[in-house]
């Protein structure tokens, strides 16, 4: 029977595969290839890393979208840097950009399921309030340098209150020695 699992088995299969094809196409001795199967540069750039990026949301379910999303723009990077160091290639930000529109779009498009299902569960609260409710994101915590840098103004109620449990707890409790 198949399963999740055969399913993100040959997702990274196909990754793999695709990441190979992909990369000796790019750095091979091929320039102008694309254009057999009527593509530009760019749109073959753009539908490669893309690709890559869909099949990737398959092959790694538990990883975030985001991380993966950035791995294949990193990928494209990688790929104009080598393309240094070929005879028969020249690296290009336009490329890169390229890249990084077919992850964007298909970044995007992953995206909307997200947006549907809040839409069912909490279609009338605003996004500030989902994100306030979300458990998975913790208080975010700010560097020593950002708190020295804009501390928020001391109250004088704030400044004479205890920082620790036990002082606050001797305030409200004093001792019964006398």
């Amino acid at each position: 029977m198949l399963t999740p699992n055969h399913v993100v088995t040959t997702a990274r299969a196909v990754l793999v595969a695709g990441a190979l094809t992909a990369a000796t196409l790019m750095l091979g001795p091929w320039p102008g290839l694309e254009e057999v199967f009527g593509l530009s540069d760019k749109a073959a750039h753009a539908i490669a890393f893309g690709g890559l990026l869909a099949v990737s949301f398959l092959a790694f379910p538990r990883m975030r979208r985001n991380d993966l999303a950035i791995a294949a723009v990193m990928l494209g990077a990688a790929v104009e840097v080598a393309q240094l160091f070929t005879a028969d290639r020249s690296a290009s930000f336009s490329d890169l950009f390229a890249d990084a529109a077919g992850v964007g779009v298909v970044y995007l498009c992953s995206q909307i399921e997200s947006v549907r299902a809040l839409a069912r569960k909490q279609g009338g609260t605003t996004f500030s309030d989902i994100a306030a409710q979300d458990r998975r994101r913790g208080v975010r915590r700010l560097s020593p340098v950002i708190k020295a840098v804009f501390a928020p103004p001391v109250q004088p109620a704030e400044a004479e209150r205890p920082a620790n449990f036990a002082g606050r707890a001797s305030r409200h409790f004093p001792s019964r020695r006398a």
